[in-house]
């Protein structure tokens, strides 16, 4: 009797069929290990997700690749919502010729939409990525994407676009998708961009599993889905200034190792936020101090350990300022590189220019 009651609570997960759609036209060539790398760890933080919530949600997968060349098709399907678990490495990724997006979108929602329609529990997160602006294809239009993609979000589906080298915010507006971030075109931009996403899957699945109840009705599961595509991406650009903290926010400014917080935004944090005189790293008040002054080595390693506590501290939020950009003298480029572990935490905030140096433009 306990393994059937235990089957039919299996029965009632969610399933959630994450479908992700990526450009192979040539314009992507010189990116293939960074796009190789972020669609195998996407598939990894997936089939991750089904294992720790595995009593209350069902993973599917299903990976499509598009291009107009010499391949047999121009739109490929890898994986048709194969059970997570069931899901290999992805190995064969040969950007050449032009970029029918729309086709690759339109009969890949079309196709999904189908599998999952007479589902109540069924959900779909959609992933596209792509460096060029349609130019091939035959099937579908932007108006027609759009209609259905509306259609889609109605049930609760959740929309992400990646987009680099074109009008990025333009595009993916066309097609009515607003969690959008562009990401430079080089590997740095092509790598970080699906740590970026990774962190948003991640937050996903959590809000899910710990709201998720079978017996709730179908319309208020609408509305739950509906929130999660609303703040898919979440905003995490630090504000140039801030005057205020929320209960669990925390200000990450830029210290010396004798704690003097005499100008800048350490005299900020000892004003308002409750930094301590003669602190020089680490938690104090709602503040947290990362050491400048002892060189670049020592700062490297302060931000690792400051990267580990934010990990370690999910239930705070992080807002990262200008560190070492100020009195230290260091520049963005010098120190951005050291946050990158952060990426994929959902609880810490970067200033714009250090987002820029990673490679990502987060739209508002």
């Amino acid at each position: 009797m306990e393994n059937q009651k235990s089957n039919n609570e299996l029965a009632k997960r969610a399933k959630i069929y994450n479908l992700i759609i990526v450009d192979e036209s040539g314009s992507m060539s010189g990116l293939e290990q960074a796009t190789l790398s972020g669609i195998n760890e996407t598939i990894q933080t997936i089939q991750a997700a089904q294992k720790k919530y595995n009593e209350v949600q069902e993973h599917f997968i299903t990976l499509v690749t598009f291009d107009s060349g010499e391949k047999e098709k121009d739109v490929r399907t890898i994986w048709d919502a194969m059970p997570a678990d069931k899901v290999t490495e992805f190995k064969e990724y040969e950007p050449c010729g032009c970029t029918p997006l729309y086709d690759a979108v339109g009969q890949s929602l079309t196709r999904l939409l189908k599998i999952t329609e007479k589902d109540e529990d069924a959900v779909g997160v959609v992933t596209i990525l792509t460096d060029g602006l349609e130019n091939s294809s035959k099937e579908w239009s932007a108006a027609k994407v759009k209609k259905l993609i509306e259609e889609l979000k109605e049930k609760g589906w959740t929309f992400s676009y990646m987009g680099s080298d074109h009008n990025v915010k333009e595009v993916s507006a066309m097609i009515s998708i607003t969690n959008v971030i562009e990401f430079s075109h080089e590997v740095t931009g092509a790598a970080n961009i699906w740590s970026r996403e990774k962190a948003s899957k991640l937050n996903y699945f959590s809000q899910m599993a710990s709201e998720w109840d079978a017996n709730e009705s179908y319309e208020r599961k609408i509305q739950r889905r509906r929130s999660y595509n609303d703040n898919y991406y979440s905003n995490r650009e630090t504000p140039q200034l801030i005057k205020h903290l929320e209960a669990n926010e925390v200000f990450v400014f830029g210290s010396n190792a004798q704690g003097h917080h005499g100008g800048g935004a350490a005299r900020t944090a000892m004003e308002k936020f409750g930094a301590q005189w003669g602190v020089g790293e680490g938690m104090q008040g709602q503040c947290y101090a990362i050491p400048t002054m002892e060189g670049i080595k020592s700062l490297e390693a302060a931000v690792g350990r400051f990267c580990q506590y934010a990990k370690e501290h999910p239930e705070k939020r992080f807002l990262v300022t200008r560190i070492g950009c100020g009195i230290a003298g260091y520049r963005p480029e010098d120190v951005a590189q050291f946050f990158k572990p952060v990426i994929e935490l959902e609880n810490v905030s970067l200033p714009k220019d250090f987002w820029k140096e990673l490679g990502l433009n987060l739209f508002e």
